[in-house]
């Protein structure tokens, strides 16, 4: 019964909380001064230790003591995934009473002798087999006991019973009855939950999208301002890193200028025909459409350098995206290898800056195919 229950649910609701330009932490990371993205996590994270270890769960023990002990663990995984599912779903469609999942339900236990729905009956059972067997409430002030489990007779459909004695002389003994197929119905149940929460975090992230995009982008002419109009505007849908590293990078090429008059007309050239990707960062933002870049190789051209130079491009792009020429004692090497491979064309300095050797390498690729 439990080998059908696996993690592929959790693993697939991981990605999806983790997905969508991380809609979920931006959102709930501080809502309403409380940080509910820790609690997802949490949740996720019990969820799928519970359910991995119901996935391997071992065959129950022919000694009874034994087989109850494994009972009570596989109704204490159960009972994690249920809380962390409601906990879950508490954060997802709110506290109010009238959204509790499964209030009042009453689908999956037979034979009960309490007058309560699933959630409230599975408690019930969590209680008298194992969670707190010598400590139970019974009604008004009165207090009842658990019996040593037995294998079901007395009840048809119990793998497992108990007495509940009751600490009111007037009162008679009680039988609760245990079925593991009842017990994994109610796991399943609540685990396939979670694509309810799934299709409401995509409510509610294609809601947010919708709202975002009817705030209009200002246009502008200038290339260079219209980056930095861009760079908010992303700041404020999503802050995509790609996105943004990707105006960065454009904002730094765009802002520098080359000394050596015989690269000018070149380099004009070159910013000029950055306009499609720039159009297209600007119509993505404005639909909140965060998609991959068609037009990103017009800022990365292929270029037949790159298997030549497969170690030293990415130290070079590390020195100077990441600022870090001063760290690195082999920067001047790779400027004399990029040199050395486009024939000292456009002399890559040390002393040149950062926007000036990005924007020469970039010549580099877009003029070597």
């Amino acid at each position: 019964m439990l080998a059908d229950i696996d993690d592929k649910k959790i693993t697939a609701f991981r990605d999806l909380v983790n997905d969508n330009n991380q809609f979920v932490l931006k959102t709930y990371a501080n809502k309403q001064g409380k940080n509910q993205w820790n609690l997802i996590c949490s949740s996720m994270d019990w969820i799928s230790v519970a359910i991995r270890n119901l996935h391997r769960f071992p065959d129950l023990d022919s000694n009874i003591d034994v087989r109850v002990m494994q009972i009570y663990s596989l109704i204490s995984s159960i009972d994690i995934v249920n809380e962390a599912v409601k906990q879950l779903h508490r954060v997802f469609f709110g506290h109010s009473t009238k959204l509790q999942a499964f209030k009042g339900e009453k689908l999956i236990f037979n034979e009960r002798i309490f007058d309560k729905d699933d959630n409230d009956y599975f408690k019930e059972v969590r209680a008298c087999f194992g969670a707190h067997p010598v400590n139970l409430d019974g009604e008004g002030k009165e207090k009842r006991f658990a019996s040593w489990p037995y294998e079901g007779f007395t009840k048809s459909s119990s793998d497992l019973e108990v007495r509940l004695y009751s600490n009111d002389p007037n009162k008679d003994d009680i039988v609760l009855g245990l079925n593991i197929k009842e017990l994994v119905a109610f796991l399943q149940s609540r685990y396939e939950y979670l694509d309810n929460i799934s299709l409401e975090i995509e409510r509610q992230y294609e809601l947010c999208k919708q709202e975002l995009a009817l705030t209009p982008i200002a246009d502008c002419r200038n290339m260079r301002e219209s980056i930095d109009i861009l760079l908010k505007e992303n700041e404020s849908r999503f802050n995509n890193d790609h996105y943004r590293s990707t105006l960065e990078e454009l904002a730094l090429l765009l802002s520098t200028h080359l000394y050596e008059a015989e690269l000018a007309g070149e380099a004009l050239k070159f910013k000029n025909s950055l306009v499609p990707l720039i159009e297209e960062l600007r119509q993505n933002l404005q639909d909140v459409n965060i998609v991959d870049l068609h037009h990103d190789d017009l800022l990365n051209p292929t270029s037949s350098i790159e298997s030549t130079l497969h170690y030293e491009l990415p130290k070079f792009y590390s020195c100077v995206l990441g600022q870090l020429r001063y760290k690195d004692p082999l920067f001047e090497f790779y400027l004399k290898r990029i040199n050395e491979v486009s024939s000292n064309k456009y002399q890559l300095k040390v002393s040149d800056s950062d926007g000036q050797l990005l924007l020469k390498l970039k010549l580099i690729m877009d003029g070597i195919s």
